[in-house]
């Protein structure tokens, strides 16, 4: 991945805007802004080709939609120099939110949400569990969330 850190304090207003409100018209971000429509365009484009802004998505609320379970996934595999193509497999299930290689004693962590214990269930034993070059896995259920956000924090 590339680092690109030039970004100068509009480019920052306009992300920090886009994060609480990605629906906002340019009109109305240019004048939250005080800056002219056309530029905001510009630069929100730039920053979409930059892959700064990756996606504009809605953020929706689990449990209004039935997804109930909460989990992350501690997976331990066979051979380090498969864990890029493992975690890569991982990442590809619906239920899947985050895959990240990590350090310690396992050696992927996987966050999922799913709509109860069962379908947390089968994702690990008929999902998760089938990919070849898996040792093991280790659940961890949420049993209660204080945040949840992937809005970042723009200095």
């Amino acid at each position: 991945m590339k680092r690109d850190s030039k970004l100068d304090e509009l480019d920052k207003d306009i992300l920090r805007k886009l994060q609480h409100d990605a629906t906002i018209s340019y009109k109305d971000l240019a004048a939250q802004i005080g800056a002219p429509e056309s530029t905001i365009y510009d630069r929100t484009k730039r920053l979409k080709e930059r892959r700064i802004i990756k996606a504009m998505v809605p953020l929706l609320d689990s449990e209004r939609l039935g997804i109930l379970t909460t989990a992350f996934i501690r997976v331990s595999i066979e051979k380090i120099s498969d864990i890029r193509k493992i975690a890569e497999q991982i990442a590809k299930l619906d239920e899947v939110l985050e895959v990240h290689e990590i350090s310690g004693e396992w050696d992927i962590l996987v966050k999922v949400k799913v709509k109860n214990n069962k379908e947390l269930r089968n994702l690990e034993v008929e999902k998760i569990g089938t990919i070849k070059g898996i040792r093991g896995l280790y659940s961890l259920i949420c049993i209660g969330t204080v945040k949840e956000d992937i809005r970042l924090s723009i200095k």
